[in-house]
């Protein structure tokens, strides 16, 4: 009989005994400008990535929605699998167009780019997850199958999800960058 592994929180603790660490050295505090200058361009590649993966689902279901049958029609003549496609669309269109911005407001050197990044970062984020979903509730059942691609959009959607900071992070941080008390 195979042996049952169970996972206790302490198998995943790391204590520092005797470890002091500045405000400075937080990474939740505002930092420097010359952060976002360096985190900026980082985070409008992470957030382009993202939004690609959601077009990418967008059109994985909008292409099932056109070949797939039921009842002798495509499935996407029913208004409840056209009301997924319009979320997964909503979803990457305020992806791709926050992504869009915060590289021009980069590019020009307009000084509103760190937080138009933390922005970006944070719509990104959370409109990966959501195309993802969308496409399952479009592909149904067989969007489980690893041969239908989808499961790997929607496992890239949740390890990035944080990547580089929460989006709740990067509210904040675009607050900071604002002037705007949180």
């Amino acid at each position: 009989m195979p042996r049952r592994l169970e996972a206790r929180a302490r198998d995943f603790e790391v204590a520092f005994a005797g470890v002091g660490v500045t405000r400075e050295q937080l990474l939740t505090v505002a930092a420097e400008p010359v952060a976002d200058a360096v985190l900026a361009p980082a985070l409008v590649a992470l957030a382009a990535y993202q939004a690609g993966g959601a077009g990418a689902v967008l059109d994985m279901s909008i292409d099932h929605a056109n070949t797939r049958e039921q009842f002798g029609v495509p499935i996407g003549r029913f208004q409840r699998v056209q009301d997924h496609i319009v979320r997964i669309l909503n979803a990457a269109d305020g992806a791709r167009w926050a992504t869009y911005e915060a590289a021009w407001c980069i590019d020009s050197g307009r000084p509103e780019a760190g937080a138009r990044a933390h922005l970006a970062a944070a719509i990104a984020s959370e409109s990966y997850i959501e195309a993802t979903n969308g496409g399952h509730e479009v592909h149904a059942g067989i969007g489980s199958d690893p041969k239908m691609g989808l499961v790997l959009y929607t496992q890239a959607a949740r390890s990035l999800y944080q990547c580089l900071g929460s989006p709740e992070w990067h509210r904040l941080r675009m607050l900071d960058a604002l002037g705007w008390a949180a």
